[in-house]
């Protein structure tokens, strides 16, 4: 038992001197020797015993990019080290920052022949951070954006397919936080706010799946409003569009419902009263 607590022991130091601490750059490298230093760590098989010697040595591929980036500023490979600076923060999860580098990359050099590959990038960067709908949007429009741009500026480009379905969940995301938010509003009978949200899908996310959902949310918000003629509006359509959707049902069932029925007549106003006019008195 003590030979294996003292073997395990080693070996966990071992562990922590090859993963720990970053290796010092070789002296007499130039421009192109440094970054291709640090793109063949980037690509190095990181195989052996894989819980004791796997993953990258990060830190020296970092001191390597910005050595480059230093000393040789008007290099190519100067500005090839600015990018692949950014895929180090994204291979290692860091997206937020991976985003940031993306970024500056094509604020400097927006005609680089890698600014496609940027782009892309800075897209997943963003997509990689997503939060479930009832969080903050920021990061599903910002990687809505990209795509956007992407896909708009490089159409010839093979990743567009893939481009194009990620702009379609990022699309989907935000038309559930609008349900999400709506049905909220529902629940406190705040029906005017509800039918807001569920608008905003109708009228900017009708090519999502939500928009039969949003439609039946919306006619039914109409209804609860005594909006009668809305409602019978947004719920043909839902029929007539989405036959073949579950909500096209509840739909119709709604629309028998409120068949006929019309607002009720708006409170009579009590008349002021008359006051004597006192110089007639």
């Amino acid at each position: 038992m003590n030979k294996f607590v003292t073997l395990l022991f080693l070996v966990l130091s071992l562990m922590f001197v090859v993963n720990c601490g970053s290796r010092s750059i070789p002296k007499g490298l130039n421009d192109q020797e440094m970054y291709e230093m640090a793109l063949e760590m980037m690509n190095e098989d990181t195989g052996g015993f894989p819980w004791i010697f796997s993953g990258r040595d990060w830190e020296t591929i970092l001191k390597l990019l910005k050595e480059v980036q230093l000393r040789y500023t008007y290099s190519p490979y100067a500005t090839l080290a600015e990018l692949r600076t950014g895929d180090v923060f994204f291979e290692r999860g860091e997206y937020e920052q991976a985003a940031i580098e993306y970024e500056e990359f094509l604020k400097r050099h927006p005609a680089h022949p890698d600014a496609p590959y940027a782009t892309y990038q800075l897209s997943r960067s963003f997509y990689r951070q997503l939060k479930s709908p009832d969080r903050d949007p920021t990061y599903t429009r910002d990687a809505l954006k990209w795509f956007t741009i992407f896909v708009d500026k490089y159409p010839d480009s093979p990743l567009v397919p893939t481009a194009e379905k990620r702009i379609i969940k990022c699309r989907q995301r935000l038309a559930k936080r609008e349900i999400y938010i709506g049905n909220f509003y529902n629940k406190r009978k705040n029906y005017k706010a509800a039918a807001f949200r569920y608008n905003v899908v109708v009228e900017e996310y009708s090519d999502t799946k939500q928009m039969p959902e949003a439609m039946y949310l919306l006619g039914r918000a109409y209804a609860k409003q005594d909006k009668y003629d809305l409602a019978r509006a947004t719920l043909t359509r839902l029929v007539q569009t989405y036959p073949d959707e579950s909500y096209a049902n509840k739909a119709s069932s709604l629309l028998s419902k409120i068949e006929g029925k019309t607002p009720p007549p708006p409170p009579e106003e009590t008349p002021e009263e008359t006051l004597e006019d006192p110089a007639q008195g």
